[in-house]
């Protein structure tokens, strides 16, 4: 590579740093943030290039507007990035600059940014997940206001269409909470149907994007709809992980591990991960250790989930080993791209 290329990307404005493969700097540029000024900008640079930029809300938009017109480019964690984010003084430029020496020496560490279609799917399940929330919290807050009133709602009774009116008369000697009420419950509606509309387009997405790796994750126990839209949407593809380890590590279910002069000083839960593909992998898990014993159903999640227990395991040690589990056999199974297979 001749020029390494760090790019501090905002709203309104981007600097961008050129150092050689000596580790001079060679250029250096500010710009208002513009497809046309990033394109410009980027193919005036001469030789083969590679560009970094942190991973951020416009990483995804500067992946697609510049990737053919680099060599090499990369999306990379800001959080091991101690260079900058640890300075005592840092600007755009300072912060360019270091992020292509950085680059230029190998120290980044990438973080893997799908295609536009892959993109698409992953936008998708993030605003169902967002817009799951919002259920939840609507539903939350109907509630209170009715509690406000001294009105039992047990159950889900008060959402349910037919008998709505009925509860929301009750509610009549206080005007305010039953107009609250009963605007809140028409959100309600609305993110009901907007949920559902997302549930089909991203389920859609995924079996356009991969009909056969849908079908052999949605054969995993515990595997619905969701679940498996949401392996596909977050992990991209299962050969970006070389060993099942770096799988749990992305998930946020390794573990940290420090040694010196040959004896462990240190070894916990790391708590850092993909906290979406870390809420995935625990709903895998609710439905296959927790729900499916419930229902009277075994698989081998389940088992392990017990024996784990019984070894005297704590409920979160054993949770983090069967999320571990159902981990492996979703890359393993998606990778070879063959069936899951119970054992007995």
């Amino acid at each position: 590579m001749d020029k390494f290329i760090g790019l501090d990307i905002h709203s309104a404005t981007f600097t961008l740093a050129v150092v050689d493969d000596r580790g001079e700097l060679v250029g250096h540029t500010k710009r208002k943030t513009s497809e046309t000024n990033l394109i410009e900008v980027v193919s005036n640079i001469q030789g083969r290039k590679g560009l970094t930029v942190e991973e951020g809300p416009l990483a995804q938009w500067v992946k697609l507007t510049l990737e053919r017109y680099v060599d090499d480019f990369e999306v990379c964690d800001p959080k091991e990035n101690r260079w900058i984010s640890d300075a005592s003084y840092n600007d755009d430029a300072t912060s360019a600059e270091k992020l292509a020496q950085l680059y230029r020496g190998g120290y980044t560490q990438a973080i893997e940014h799908p295609d536009r279609d892959g993109m698409g799917l992953r936008r998708t399940f993030l605003h169902y997940r967002d817009l799951s929330k919002q259920v939840a919290r609507f539903k939350n807050k109907v509630k209170a206001t009715f509690r406000q009133g001294a009105v039992k709602t047990q159950g889900g009774a008060v959402f349910e269409k037919s008998s709505r009116t009925r509860h929301l008369n009750r509610l009549s000697r206080y005007p305010a909470l039953q107009s609250r009420a009963a605007q809140q419950l028409e959100v309600l509606d609305l993110l009901e149907k907007c949920k559902a509309s997302t549930r089909r387009d991203m389920v859609r997405r995924a079996r356009r994007l991969d009909q056969q790796g849908y079908n052999i994750i949605h054969g995993i126990p515990g595997a619905g709809e969701v679940i498996t839209t949401g392996y596909m949407a977050i992990i991209t593809t299962p050969h970006r992980f070389s060993r099942k380890n770096k799988l749990w590590r992305y998930a946020g279910y390794a573990n940290i591990q420090r040694t010196s002069d040959g004896k462990t000083y240190e070894e916990e839960a790391d708590p850092t991960g993909n906290r979406h593909l870390n809420w995935v992998t625990h709903q895998h898990f609710q439905q296959v250790a927790q729900a499916a014993p419930a229902r009277g159903d075994t698989n081998r999640f389940s088992r392990r989930y017990q024996r784990e227990l019984d070894r005297g395991l704590t409920e979160d040690v054993a949770t983090r080993v069967v999320c571990r589990k159902l981990l492996s056999v979703v890359r393993a199974t998606w990778m070879k791209r063959e069936p899951y297979r119970p054992t007995a």
